[in-house]
């Protein structure tokens, strides 16, 4: 009896506990219902891909919307050897540093902005800094250590990526700025980065313009196609703004100005006019390993020193006859170059011979005097070539190592682009006369830590390699009796090893 009532009670209990829990639930259920209601009525009107697009914006202004910036600093040691025709010679060493700020941001897929800060200094004051107006000329502000070390922009421009052109299947990009001028393929082997826009046996200067390029490849089926239009402004004809407020010049008096013309500013300067450029790069055939570079261009009103009518003398002391001249433009130039570049020879012959690089290159310019002016010190249109050849492959005595040689000869009126060349020497691509190169690259630390030894011998033909483009680039024979009257230089060296670090 007691057993059948106690299973009796259990069976009550169980029951009782099963009304309640079943009330409990529905209770529960009842309020995530209201729940799922208000929250359904607060949501109402959001659009997913709205609210897809903001939460991917969210994530690149938390991440990804800033510049990306990279940092270059090498510090050079510098040996430089100069004797002239009549046996004297000088030498001098040269510590400096040079430090690359780069930056970059790209706010879509198809636009890019790209710039460089650049700092090029000599170790401590410089002592003789007379002239130094041509050490900040434009074209080479930032390849020549400056007796003030500022920190001045070498690149900045936009660059717009298109998938298709006028409909045809030809990808393109346009660009505007203050382009990547220096360093240019063959050129950039020797100074261990990557190639920038020209071609650097003929063009090696910064400047300020733009470039369209179109790919060609789709629509010829031919591997690398492309062709490239570029234009460049390297001077502006235009007063600074105050140009008209000179210092003056009287002993004892302080302070002196004086006040000249009407007040305006960037107007035309008489006498000048703005010194453009215009050309293509135009690459044929491009696999990889084998390629094909060509380019042409034209510059309008070049400028020079235009010596004075006037008798030399030795202002200096030096022995070595000065010359007065003015600064002016005295007529235009044409270039063109063809580049022939393998990047590995053959195809699995050895491991040294796949990583092995080979170039040629030929190149020629040509004066076009304007107005009765002597361009080169002649008043006919001259012509001149270069040829430019070199290798580069791994070392097989010493692991992550680089040894490349390179010559170079031009002849009498050869005119180059390069005052950029970062030999303190003097550029060897400008040399009229023959140049040879041997240098040595090393990682230290993979990429992040490298250092060069390098070696630059220029022998000089004639006068005027480094000069522009009127009487300071006449080509006089070296070893000739005028020749020995200017004390001209006949051979020139430069021994650099450096230290780079990069990331």
């Amino acid at each position: 009896m007691r057993k059948l009532i106690a299973l009796s009670s259990a069976a009550a209990v169980a029951a009782t506990m099963s009304f309640a829990s079943d009330a409990d639930l529905r209770a529960e259920l009842e309020a995530l219902k209201k729940e799922v209601a208000a929250l359904k009525e607060q949501t109402k009107g959001l659009n997913a891909k709205k609210l897809k697009k903001q939460m991917s914006q969210l994530k690149v202004a938390a991440l990804n919307d800033n510049i990306k910036w990279s940092v270059d600093f090498r510090t050079a040691y510098d040996v430089i050897g100069y004797k002239d025709i009549n046996g004297n010679s000088s030498w001098n060493q040269i510590f400096s540093n040079r430090l690359w700020l780069g930056m970059g941001y790209a706010p879509t897929d198809n636009v890019v902005f790209k710039g460089l800060l650049s700092y090029y200094k000599a170790y401590g004051q410089m002592t003789n800094t007379f002239g130094a107006n041509f050490n900040y000329f434009d074209w080479v502000v930032n390849e020549t250590p400056n007796p003030n070390g500022e920190l001045r922009v070498k690149e900045a421009y936009w660059l717009y990526f298109g998938d298709s052109f006028l409909g045809a299947d030809i990808p393109w990009t346009a660009s505007l700025g203050r382009r990547p001028a220096t360093d240019g393929l063959l050129a950039s082997y020797r100074e261990d980065q990557n190639p920038k826009s020209p071609l650097g046996h003929i063009i090696n200067t910064e400047f300020d313009g733009a470039s369209f390029k179109f790919d060609l490849s789709n629509v010829t089926d031919i591997s690398g196609m492309y062709f490239k239009i570029c234009m460049g402004r390297g001077m502006t004809n235009a007063s600074i703004r105050y140009a008209g407020i000179t210092p003056g010049f009287v002993y004892g008096v302080n302070n002196q100005l004086v006040i000249s013309g009407n007040g305006s500013d960037y107007n035309k300067v008489p006498g000048y006019e703005s010194t453009d450029l215009a050309g293509f790069i135009f690459v044929p055939y491009d696999d990889g390993q084998y390629s094909v570079h060509t380019t042409a261009f034209k510059a309008w009103n070049l400028p020079g020193i235009v010596f004075a009518p006037v008798a030399p003398t030795d202002v200096t002391g030096d022995g070595i006859p000065d010359y007065q001249g003015n600064f002016k433009q005295v007529g235009d130039l044409y270039g063109a170059a063809i580049s022939l570049l393998a990047q590995g020879v053959g195809d699995g012959i050895s491991d040294m011979l796949d990583e092995t690089n080979l170039f040629v290159s030929f190149a020629a310019s040509k004066t076009d005097p304007q107005d009765g002016n002597a361009m080169l010190g002649s008043t006919d249109k001259k012509t001149g070539t270069s040829v430019y050849v070199g290798a580069n492959w791994p070392c097989q005595l010493i692991d992550d190592a680089r040894i490349g040689v390179e010559y170079n000869h031009g002849s009498q009126y050869w005119r180059s682009f390069t005052y950029a060349e970062d030999t303190l020497a003097g550029s060897k691509l400008a040399t009229r006369g023959d140049a040879f190169e041997v240098w040595f690259n090393k990682e230290l630390v993979g990429k992040t830590l490298t250092a060069q030894v390098r070696y630059t011998y220029m022998n000089y033909k004639y006068t005027g390699s480094n000069g522009f483009f009127a009487d300071g680039g006449t080509p006089v024979e070296v070893d000739s009796a005028q020749g020995r009257m200017m004390g001209a230089i006949d051979k020139a060296q430069d021994v650099r090893m450096y230290i780079r670090y990069r990331y």
